[in-house]
C-alpha cells in the first residue's frame, strides 16, 4: 500500500516528512508526496491564466524539492500534485485514487512546539477523511527509526473494542508493543472532590473495568484468554496536560485514537473527547475512522 504525504505550499514541513519516514520504515510502504494547488477560478488560455499556472507550477516544484531534500534516500518516494478547491479535498481525492493506507499531515506552525496542534487542513481531515490520518507534533524529529510502541486511547466502549482489535493488528503488523492508555481528567468540582477523597479506590475500580473491557475485546470466539495482554496505563489530573504528563512517552510512540460513535461511520469525525486527546498529544497521532476499525475487526 501507499502512505500519502500532504505537503504544504510555501512552507518547509520536516515534521511531516519525519513522521512519514518513520511509518514507511515500519511498514515498508511506498511514500507519495502530494502538493495540492488551488483550482483556478478563471479557466481559460489567456496570458494572465498562463502566468497563474506558471506561478502554481513553481510552488509545486518548490514543495517537491523541499520534501525531496528532507526524505531519506533509501525510501521509495513518488511526487504528485492535484488541483482542488481545498487542500483537504485534494488529499482525500488522491488518497482514494491511490488506495492509501493513511494521510500524513503536520501541526499548525503557531502551536506549541513538541505537541499536536491542529491546522485547518488537519482539522478538516480529522472530521472528514475516509482513511486514517496521521498528525505529526510541531517540530517532530523522529523518523530515523521505526515505530516501537502503539498506544491506544482506550475507554472500554463498544467502538473502542473494535478499535482495540485494530490497534492489536497494527502493533502486530508493525512488530512492536501495544499499550492501552486511559485519561481521568477532573471535569467538575464534585468529581474533583471525589477523586481527592477516594482517588485510590476510584482509580482501582476504573483500572479493573478497563482491564475487563480489554480482555472481552481481545478474547477470541473460542473463549480462550488472550496471550500477552497489553500494558494498561492511566493518566489522571486536574486537566488534560496533567493527565498526559502522568504517562511515559517515548520517541518511537504512536498514539491511536478512534472517531466519534456519533459521527458518520465512513468518516473520521472526531468527538470532543477525542479532539482533546489529539490536541494534547506529545507524540504522533493516528486517527482511525470507525469503518476502518470495523473492517479490521471483521477480518481478524
Amino acid at each position: 500500500m501507499t502512505i500519502l504525504i500532504g505537503y504544504p505550499l510555501k512552507l518547509r514541513a520536516r515534521a511531516v516528512t519525519n513522521l512519514a519516514a518513520m511509518l514507511a520504515r515500519t511498514t515498508g510502504e511506498d511514500l507519495v508526496v502530494c502538493a495540492v494547488a488551488p483550482a483556478p477560478w478563471m479557466p481559460g488560455l489567456s496570458r494572465a491564466d498562463q502566468g497563474y499556472r506558471d506561478y502554481i507550477d513553481e510552488l509545486i516544484g518548490g514543495a517537491h524539492a523541499l520534501a525531496r531534500a528532507d526524505l531519506p534516500t533509501d525510501l521509495t518516494v513518488r511526487y504528485t500534485s492535484v488541483s482542488a478547491k481545498s487542500a483537504p479535498a485534494g488529499l482525500m481525492e488522491t488518497a482514494a485514487e491511490l488506495a492509501a493506507s493513511c494521510i500524513v499531515v503536520g501541526s499548525s506552525d503557531s502551536g506549541q512546539f513538541g505537541y499536536v496542534s491542529l491546522s485547518s487542513v488537519a482539522d478538516r481531515l480529522l472530521h472528514s477523511s475516509a482513511v486514517p490520518v496521521a498528525v505529526a507534533p510541531r517540530g517532530y524529529r523522529g523518523g530515523a527509526a521505526p515505530v516501537t510502541r502503539v498506544t491506544l486511547a482506550f475507554t472500554g466502549g463498544k467502538h473502542n473494542s473494535l478499535l482495540l482489535v485494530f490497534a492489536r493488528e497494527l502493533a502486530a503488523r508493525y512488530g512492536c508493543q501495544l499499550r492501552l492508555a486511559s485519561f481521568a481528567v477532573h471535569l467538575s468540582p464534585p468529581e474533583t472532590a471525589r477523586f481527592t477523597t477516594e482517588g485510590g479506590q476510584v482509580l482501582a475500580e476504573w483500572t479493573e473495568n478497563i482491564y475487563a473491557a480489554a480482555e472481552r475485546a481481545l478474547t477470541p470466539a473460542d473463549g480462550q484468554a488472550p496471550a500477552g495482554p497489553p500494558e494498561i496505563v492511566i493518566g489522571h489530573g486536574e486537566d488534560w496536560d496533567d493527565a498526559f504528563e502522568e504517562i511515559d512517552w517515548q520517541p518511537g510512540d504512536l498514539l491511536v485514537v478512534g472517531s466519534s460513535e456519533a459521527g458518520p461511520i465512513e468518516r473520521v469525525f472526531l468527538g470532543s473527547r477525542a479532539t482533546k486527546i489529539v490536541r494534547h498529544s506529545p507524540v504522533p497521532v493516528l486517527v482511525v475512522p470507525r469503518a476502518v476499525a470495523r473492517e479490521t475487526a471483521a477480518d481478524a
